[in-house]
């Protein structure tokens, strides 16, 4: 399988993407986090790795759209086949949340018919392949307070601040 990856600075920090034919599977940020992954890919023999610019163009428009504070969509197709049933309906229900909004981890579980899952919530939102495009950073703790983030509460602190959410 080709696995196509790029690297682009951002006001997060340095951004790793990769993506199959089927779509945008992984971010990651901080530059701290690229070499585990890529130990993890030269395990796989099945992986041929190749850099491509061009089949991220689109998305980092988009994401430069999204730094300067634009209201955007993103429209870039997803490869969510590394998840289970359960952390994919949950990415799915947030994509639902609208930007510069954050809901909790419990009403996210209420999306997904887990009424008493929030923890498992937000075990599938740490899980998060691809974060900022599947807005894991929207979901927040009951009493308001930030909860976890995958890239440290200082990066979804600022994502929620260009979003213009009140936090």
């Amino acid at each position: 399988m080709k696995l196509y990856y790029t690297t682009f600075k951002s006001p997060v920090g340095e951004i790793l993407a990769t993506r199959t034919e089927r779509g945008l599977n992984f971010i990651t940020f901080p530059k701290s986090t690229w070499q585990r992954f890529f130990s993890a890919l030269k395990k796989d023999q099945n992986i041929e790795l190749k850099k491509d610019e061009k089949k991220f163009s689109s998305l980092k428009r988009t994401l430069k759209a999204y730094f300067s504070g634009k209201k955007i969509k993103f429209k870039e197709s997803l490869d969510l086949t590394g998840g289970t049933a359960f952390q994919k309906r949950v990415w799915n229900a947030m994509l639902k949340i609208p930007s510069g909004e954050t809901r909790s981890y419990g009403w996210l579980a209420r999306q997904v018919g887990g009424r008493n899952k929030a923890r498992a919530v937000g075990v599938a939102c740490g899980a998060n392949p691809v974060p900022i495009v599947v807005p894991c950073h929207r979901v927040i703790r009951e009493d308001g307070t930030l909860g976890g983030y995958g890239g440290g509460l200082s990066i979804k602190r600022k994502l929620l601040k260009i979003e213009g959410a009140n936090i």
